[in-house]
This record gives C-alpha cells, sequence and structure tokens, in this order.
C-alpha cells in the first residue's frame, strides 16, 4: 500500500482572458462606479485586518486602535492610503490599577512602586520616580500601535496582499452583477 499522494493542479487563464475582454466592453461608468465601490470596500476589509493586526501585537484593545487608524480612498477609486497616528498609549487608559506594591495593568503586568496620580490635565497616568526623592517623576506608557507598524512592515505588509489578492476580483465582479441591469 501506497501513502504517495499527489495533486495536480491546472489553471487555465482563458477564463480570465474571456473576463477581461468582457469587463472592456462595458460602459465607463459602470466600471468606474464598480472599481470605486470594490474599492471602498477594499479599503473597509483592510483598515479592519490592520486594526486587528496590530491590537493582537500590541495587547490593546482593538476599538482604541480602530480610533487611531484612518483610510483614505484617492478621489478616482484607485488606491487606497492607510494612515495610522498615535502617540504612545498611557498605561491608564489600559486599565491601570493601585496595588499594595505599586501599579498592575491588564496583559501587561505589574510596575512595583508605580502609583496612580490625576494629572493637572485632567487625565490620569500611572508615574514613577525616578530616583530615590520625591521628584521628578514620569508617566509609564504602553505600546504605540503606529510605531508597530512602521517598524515592522513584513507583519503587516502580507495582510494587505492577501486582501487584495482574495478579494478584489470577487469584489469587482459582486459590483459589476449589482450595476447590471437583469
Amino acid at each position: 500500500m501506497s501513502t504517495d499522494m499527489a495533486t495536480e493542479l491546472h489553471f487555465d487563464a482563458s477564463e480570465f482572458d474571456i473576463l477581461g475582454r468582457a469587463i472592456a466592453r462595458l460602459p465607463g461608468d459602470i466600471k468606474t462606479k464598480a472599481f470605486a465601490r470594490a474599492m471602498s470596500r477594499m479599503r473597509d476589509m483592510a483598515r479592519t485586518r490592520i486594526v486587528r493586526r496590530s491590537s493582537e501585537r500590541t495587547d490593546i484593545p482593538v476599538g482604541m486602535v480602530r480610533a487611531l487608524t484612518t483610510a483614505y480612498l484617492n478621489a478616482g477609486g484607485h488606491s487606497i492610503e492607510m494612515v495610522m497616528r498615535s502617540g504612545w498609549v498611557p498605561l491608564a487608559k489600559l486599565g491601570a490599577r493601585q496595588t499594595s506594591t505599586g501599579v498592575s495593568v491588564r496583559n501587561r503586568g505589574s510596575y512595583r512602586s508605580a502609583f496612580l496620580a490625576n494629572m493637572a490635565s485632567g487625565h490620569r497616568g500611572v508615574m514613577i520616580r525616578e530616583g530615590a526623592a520625591r521628584l521628578p517623576i514620569r508617566e509609564l506608557f504602553g505600546a504605540n500601535p503606529a510605531h508597530d507598524v512602521t517598524n515592522n512592515p513584513d507583519e503587516f505588509l502580507p495582510v494587505l496582499a492577501e486582501v487584495i489578492q482574495d478579494h478584489l476580483l470577487p469584489r469587482v465582479l459582486h459590483e459589476l452583477e449589482r450595476l447590471l441591469p437583469g
């Protein structure tokens, strides 16, 4: 009994050629609308996946990363620009709580000798003394999602490539079906 298994994959590119010619014969306004709608959907899908990956990597809640991320579609609808702007996220925003030995932050651990303080600006911060003296003190921060994306493109570019590869053509076809009568 042989355990060898062979798998063959045949790829017929003639269907793509036929599809390309059919799309080329469509009126320009229908093609423009279909591609613009498809790119709009691609923008939303890419944003969702980037936010999710960034959240996993930085241990920051998805909602917080989503609030820091915007995606733009250019006027012609042919390109997408993803922008993530963030500073270092204060530990206090990540659910810090005072303990008898310092401050504990869910998914981040404990910070010995740190303390929660109300700032003059009205927000709450996790602070730590810089030396043995009472002052100076400094605020402690968690990760910076935008910094993670910028410094680790190998983690995020495959996510975008997957969205384009797996979803762009089916989405364009779906939008063409919606726009064409009957």
